[in-house]
């Protein structure tokens, strides 16, 4: 990883890392994430698509988020409607996969089925957490 990044660079740039990574095969323009998500991925905001608009934190973020542009970690993928979408840089990958090498293991192949079942899994869990999350606020059953 790049020296004397702070502690949001870094968690800026590994969200949004392993967050396009994670969207791979998907069209190019889909796998961006827009500083809402990324603020939501990485666990720096609770606050809504719409509240997350006037937060303190996106703020704090877009600042992170310049310092890994002009450090070529990440560019502007789209300036949308409310918020820009980003992409990491071939550079900004590379510096995510040094700093955690498990990030991008090696395939075992004897374990490959059951490694991909567990990320599902783990994916539906979160799915299912948000939905109840969401159902909760609506003050659904």
């Amino acid at each position: 990883m790049v020296e004397g990044l702070t502690e949001l660079q870094a968690q800026v740039l590994v969200t949004l890392v392993e967050g396009y990574a994670a969207r791979e095969g998907v069209k190019e323009r889909l796998r961006a994430l827009n500083e809402w998500e990324i603020a939501r991925r990485s666990g720096y905001t609770e606050a809504s698509f719409a509240e997350f608009q006037e937060h303190p934190a996106r703020f704090a973020q877009l600042q992170a988020l310049s310092v890994l542009q002009r450090l070529g970690l990440v560019t502007v993928w789209d300036h949308g409607g409310f918020y820009d979408a980003y992409v990491p840089t071939p550079t900004g990958a590379t510096s995510v996969q040094s700093l955690n090498p498990e990030v991008a293991p090696e395939a075992d192949p004897e374990v490959g089925p059951l490694v991909a079942m567990d990320t599902i899994v783990e994916r539906l869990d979160e799915i299912i957490r948000l939905l109840r999350a969401l159902n909760d606020k609506a003050g659904g059953a």
